[in-house]
């Protein structure tokens, strides 16, 4: 099997027969190796390549007189969509975004460079984003981790009556290092998906270091 970048060089214009055996060599290494939907593990086939088409989901093919002629940039965009329906994401919500990148973004999405704006199917994950957008600031740079992380601490449930007021609202609380904690409400819906989770990671990365240095520099 070659390369993607091997593949780029040859300058392709496959035949609709020759996209689908070259997808499906490349195909593997690009879905998610766990909560993979089955139906995205099936082959593709050329019946499935002009559903694509016809949803704008993929670049209309060239014409060589009367057969379609697919180019490079038509297999970026039809792993990207198989990889996407694979983490999860809807047709509607994939929409036109493969047909809106370069061939180069492209690529940087396969390999999971680019964070990705598609709405997450997780409601409370959504919530989450919308609150960071109005309250926290663009952020310049973000220090980077340790490359070591810190040994895990074990969770110290906590009875939701030490929290707050007796009410309807239960909480657990989780100690993740001295001095840092995590506060969980018991109907909060966690994210399914690896996109989801990479993306509520992110977040509460630029928070940690949002209000960190601001308390430290108010001191």
């Amino acid at each position: 099997m070659k390369p993607l970048q091997a593949l780029a060089l040859e300058d392709p214009h496959w035949s609709l027969e020759e996209l689908v055996q070259v997808a499906n060599e490349q195909l593997p290494q690009f879905l998610p190796e766990e909560k993979a939907h089955t139906r995205v593990r099936e082959d593709v086939t050329p019946r499935l390549i002009r559903h694509y088409a016809s949803q704008r989901m993929l670049d209309e093919p060239l014409k060589a007189g009367r057969e379609a002629r697919y180019l490079y940039r038509h297999l970026l965009q039809l792993l990207l969509v198989r990889r996407l329906l694979a983490e999860g994401y809807g047709a509607s919500a994939i929409d036109k975004l493969a047909i809106s990148k370069t061939n180069q973004e492209l690529e940087e999405l396969l390999q999971g460079g680019v964070q990705l704006t598609i709405t997450p199917a997780n409601l409370a994950l959504a919530f989450l984003q919308q609150v960071q957008q109005r309250q926290t600031p663009p952020m310049q740079s973000l220090p980077s981790l340790p490359s070591t992380p810190p040994p895990p601490v074990a969770p110290v449930p906590v009875p939701p009556s030490a929290l707050a007021p007796p009410s309807s609202t239960q909480w657990t609380r989780v100690e993740v290092l001295p001095g840092l904690e995590l506060h969980i409400r018991h109907n909060f819906v966690y994210p399914s998906s690896g996109q989801e989770q990479q993306s509520l990671l992110q977040l509460i990365r630029q928070i940690l270091f949002t209000f960190g240095p601001k308390r430290r520099a108010s001191k």
